[in-house]
Parts: structure tokens; C-alpha cells; sequence
């Protein structure tokens, strides 16, 4: 005779289907705009040094020693490791930081599920839906982020050793990706050492040196003044005055370049509501505010998880300097992520504790879902276009909607994105590299960069990429206010060795109010004037070789 099988072990419990259902939504919100991300333009300076930094690591060109680079270089390193197994694209480096992002709402949810599935699947859509619009660009700040998020959760959930230990690795290794991270890696693993029994102290503290021994190897292959001299002193010190924004946030004027440009582009603002940098203005002040009553909210806390609710918005507190030093849109959605999770956990749990005490107590299922409209929903009423739009934008398209606008050139690719105006911008870089391919050889030292150097604020860093037997002639792959124009930078020594140049005028107009509008030091733009010359170009784009030895022009 058969064994007969009870009926509830052939069916997946409710537990069980509430485990599936809050992992799945989350997944489903970060897969529908996967195509169209993983597409979307890459011409930005950001982007385009990444790719060119970690292509540069497998040449052997190191960050901080060979590359100027201002932030710590765990990013970078990560994308060349992934170059080196599966090539060198910005598939792969897009990938990656996927995969950072993917950590980062891993971490959310499993720092919120001490207050129920329901709440951590919100507080994780309420992460993705701030953070999406940046796309999937391995940026420090967001990869930092996405590993201090999971060491948090593991350090925090770490009764187990091994999990703790792991924790607080993570934990270093976001100070490996984003220096700036410090006070709140160490607000997170420095209390939980001191409450830890003796094994599982021995067990964070072994952990965090090892998250941190990446920092070690680095200084051994660039030295310690190259180290410290580009993760320090020239964000901290040379950088500031040309990146700086003035705080707060005029209300009358998007100080960012970008937002400016957007402001410009997009013509008078049709959203109802506050006015584009008016937007900036109020998303600076909620979130102090909202930072400033976390932290009371959870010292007054009366529901579970008391303490994690406290390392979290304390967490939220560490991250403030970095709207301070430059509250652009960017910089508060970068912030922001963190907070928006945070705001929906301190909603959520005593809005639900309330609702079951009133007659409508089936209603604190839905506390959860409350609180995330409410959150996201304040949001766009304070900021329809810097929220509201930007994020509905992510979401427009179906699943497999990825067409976009290629270049490509030696191997490499370069998606443009869509719009009016790609088909011809393609076009235009595709003529500009074959003039380029004209005039070298492999191996021959090229620069690109603005036609007014003394004003280094920004410059085109994926064409780099889209010569990859070119090598770059100057340390300043990114251009910087205050470091590349700065005296004694090197710079216009550089660039007597150069084999052919590539300059714009785009960003010479750069107009955010810091320093970043003065000139600096005239001595590279003096060797463009006297040692090369013009040969050809496109309507954007200018290519200089040296002159003949006479000097003719």
C-alpha cells in the first residue's frame, strides 16, 4: 500500500509564498528596465573613465600612480577583473554594476524584513525607485553603497560568526570603493565590536581587516603618496572650490551644470508645482529633515529592532557630506536611497501597530504599501521632474525594448542612446576616428580634452575607449577644476609628447557658480598654440597633430 502523503506538505506554505512573492516584485521592478539601461547613452565622463581606467589597469596603467583618479579604486579594480574574464565592453562594466545594485537592495530587504516581508519588499522598491534613474554605471559612491548596505544586514544579523565575519569584510570593502563611506562602515562594525562576545569579536575584527587588505595591495603597486595624494588631496583639497555648490541650494538656480542644461533643454517647466531648481531646493531640505527625524524616530523607537532601526538611521546621518559638499540631483538620490528605505520602516511599523488596534485591523496588511506610496508619493508632489519624471522614464518601456544608437570602432562600442539627434552624432564619431586612424599608428599618444584648457571641466573620456591601440597621452583622463589646470599638474608636459589631439569647445561655457568658471594655469594651452595644429575635425570635435618643424600654421 502507497503512503499516503498529507495534503499541506504537497503545497507551499504561506510563509513560503510570502518569501517568494517579496523577493519576486522586487526582482520584476529591477528586470523591466534592464534592456533599456543597459543601452542607454554612455558618453558620460563618469562612465567613460571607468572603462577607461579598468581597460587601462590590463595595459597596466594604474589608478592613482599612472591615471589620475579621485576616488578609492575598488570600482575600478572590480571592472578590470571583470574585463579581463569576460572582455572588455560596456555590457560588462554595466554588469557589474548591476550586480553592485542588485547587493544594495539585497541588503535594504534583508535589513527590513526584521519588520516583515511586506515592509522590506517595499522599502527595496522605495531604493530602486530613487536609485534606477542613474542607470547601471559602476560608480563608487553607488557601488559603496551597495556593499556597505549587505555588510550592514550581516553584521547586524550576525549571530553566526562566519556571517558577522563577512559583514564587516563587506563593510571594508565599500571604504575600498568609496573612501567617503569611513563613519559609516565604522558606525556600523565599531558597536557591534564592542557588544560582541570575545569570538565573535575576534570574528568582525578579522573580517574588516580583511575587507580592508585590498587598500594594502593597491599602496604596494602605486605607493603611498600617489595613494593618498589622489583619493585625498585632490578631492578633498584641490578639487572642492571647482565641484562645490552653494548650500543651500538657490532656488532660483539649478547650480548644477547638468541640471542646467536639462533646465535649458527641456524649455519652461509644465509639471504642476515648484519649479525645476526650486525642486533641488526642497529635496536638499527633506532630506536633512528627514535624516535630523530618523534619528529621534528611532531613539523614541517602541516597536521591535529598536537598535537596527538606530544603525540605520545613524547610517543615514554619516552619508549627509556627501549632499554638503556638492547637493546636486545626483548626490540627494545617491543619499536619498538610503533614507527613502528608512522612511518607509519607521512608517510602516507603527502605522500597523495602529491600524490593528481600529475596527479596520485587516487593513495593517496594506501599512507597508501605505508607506511606500506615501514616501514616493511625497516625493513627486515635491519634485514631479527630478523624482517624479526621471523615475517614470526608467519605467516607460517594455522588457525587451533596447534599441538604441551604436558606435562602434575597433572592437569597441559605444552606445548612444535614443533621441533626435543620435543617428547624426553617430555619424559624426564615426568620422572623427577614422580621420584619427588616418593620422597614427598603434601606439601612438592621443589626448582629448576641451579646446580651452585652462578652464578643465569636464571632457569626453569614452572616446579613449573607442581607441584602444591609442595610448593616452596625459594622466587626466577626466578633466578637473583645480587639478588639471592647476599649476605644477603636468599637464602641458604631457602633451608636448602627444601624437594627435581631440578637443571641444562643448564645455567651455561651463557656467556653475565656483571656481570652476576662473582660469587656471595657461601653460597646456600655450603648447597648443604654438606646437600643434589644426587638421580637420567634425563641427564638435577639432583634431590637432603636431606642426611641421618650421612652425608653419
Amino acid at each position: 500500500m502507497s503512503k499516503l502523503v498529507p495534503r499541506s506538505s504537497t503545497r507551499i506554505s504561506g510563509a513560503s509564498w510570502g518569501e517568494i512573492a517579496s523577493i519576486t516584485v522586487p526582482l520584476v521592478a529591477v528586470l523591466w528596465p534592464l534592456a533599456r539601461m543597459l543601452s542607454a547613452s554612455a558618453t558620460t565622463m563618469k562612465e567613460g573613465n571607468i572603462l577607461v581606467v579598468a581597460s587601462g589597469i590590463l595595459d597596466g596603467r594604474l589608478p592613482h600612480a599612472d591615471v589620475s583618479y579621485i576616488y578609492a579604486p575598488g570600482s575600478v579594480w572590480t571592472v578590470a577583473g571583470a574585463f579581463s574574464i569576460f572582455g572588455t565592453s560596456v555590457v560588462v562594466e554595466r554588469l557589474v554594476g548591476l550586480g553592485y545594485r542588485v547587493l544594495l537592495l539585497w541588503g535594504v530587504h534583508r535589513l527590513a524584513r526584521r519588520w516583515g516581508l511586506s515592509t522590506a519588499t517595499c522599502a527595496t522598491l522605495a531604493t530602486w525607485a530613487v536609485i534606477a534613474p542613474f542607470g547601471l554605471i559602476a560608480y563608487p559612491w553607488v557601488t559603496g553603497l551597495g556593499l556597505l548596505a549587505a555588510g550592514t544586514a550581516l553584521v547586524l544579523d550576525g549571530e553566526d560568526r562566519r556571517t558577522a565575519s563577512m559583514g564587516a569584510a563587506l563593510c571594508g570593502l565599500a571604504v575600498f570603493h568609496q573612501i567617503v563611506l569611513t563613519p559609516a562602515a565604522l558606525l556600523v562594525v565599531v558597536p557591534a565590536f564592542l557588544k560582541a562576545t570575545d569570538g565573535r569579536r575576534s570574528r568582525l575584527g578579522t573580517g574588516l581587516v580583511a575587507g580592508l587588505f585590498p587598500f594594502l595591495l593597491h599602496l604596494v603597486l602605486v605607493g603611498p603618496r600617489a595613494m593618498f595624494e589622489g583619493m585625498v588631496i585632490d578631492p578633498v583639497v584641490r578639487l572642492r572650490a571647482g565641484r562645490r555648490l552653494p548650500l543651500p541650494p538657490d532656488p532660483s538656480d539649478s547650480g548644477d551644470f547638468f541640471a542646467r542644461l536639462d533646465d535649458l533643454l527641456r524649455g519652461p517647466a509644465h509639471l504642476p508645482g515648484l519649479n525645476r531648481p526650486a525642486q533641488i531646493t526642497a529635496l536638499f531640505w527633506l532630506l536633512l529633515t528627514a535624516t535630523v527625524l530618523l534619528t529621534v524616530v528611532a531613539w523614541r523607537w517602541r516597536g521591535s529592532a529598536r537598535s537596527r532601526l538606530s544603525t540605520m538611521a545613524l547610517v543615514g546621518v554619516a552619508l549627509i557630506p556627501m549632499v554638503l559638499q556638492r547637493p546636486s540631483p545626483n548626490h540627494l538620490k545617491f543619499v536619498g536611497a538610503w533614507t527613502v528605505a528608512v522612511c518607509v520602516i519607521a512608517i510602516a511599523e507603527p502605522l500597523g501597530r495602529h491600524l490593528r488596534r481600529l475596527p479596520v485591523r485587516h487593513l495593517s496588511h496594506s501599512a507597508p504599501l501605505i508607506a511606500l506610496v506615501a514616501v514616493l508619493g511625497g516625493l513627486v508632489v515635491i519634485a514631479p521632474h527630478h523624482i517624479g519624471r526621471y523615475t517614470a522614464e526608467v519605467f516607460t518601456d517594455g522588457p525587451l525594448h533596447r534599441s538604441s544608437t551604436n558606435v562602434i570602432h575597433d572592437g569597441r562600442t559605444i552606445p548612444l542612446g535614443r533621441g533626435a539627434g543620435t543617428e547624426a552624432v553617430a555619424k559624426e564619431l564615426g568620422g572623427l576616428v577614422a580621420l584619427v586612424d588616418a593620422l597614427t599608428r598603434p601606439g601612438d599618444r592621443v589626448f582629448v580634452g576641451p579646446a580651452d584648457l585652462t578652464r578643465t571641466n569636464y571632457s569626453d573620456t569614452f572616446i579613449y575607449f573607442l581607441l584602444p591601440d591609442l595610448v593616452p597621452a596625459s594622466r587626466y583622463i577626466e578633466m578637473n577644476p583645480g587639478l588639471a589646470n592647476r599649476p605644477g599638474s603636468g599637464l602641458a608636459a604631457e602633451l608636448v609628447s602627444a601624437d594627435v589631439l581631440i578637443l571641444t569647445n562643448r564645455f567651455d561655457g561651463w557656467p556653475e557658480p565656483n571656481s570652476s568658471t576662473e582660469p587656471g594655469d595657461p601653460s597646456a594651452a600655450e603648447v597648443v598654440a604654438m606646437y600643434f595644429c589644426d587638421v580637420g575635425g567634425t563641427a564638435t570635435w577639432r583634431v590637432l597633430t603636431p606642426c611641421d618643424h618650421t612652425g608653419d600654421r
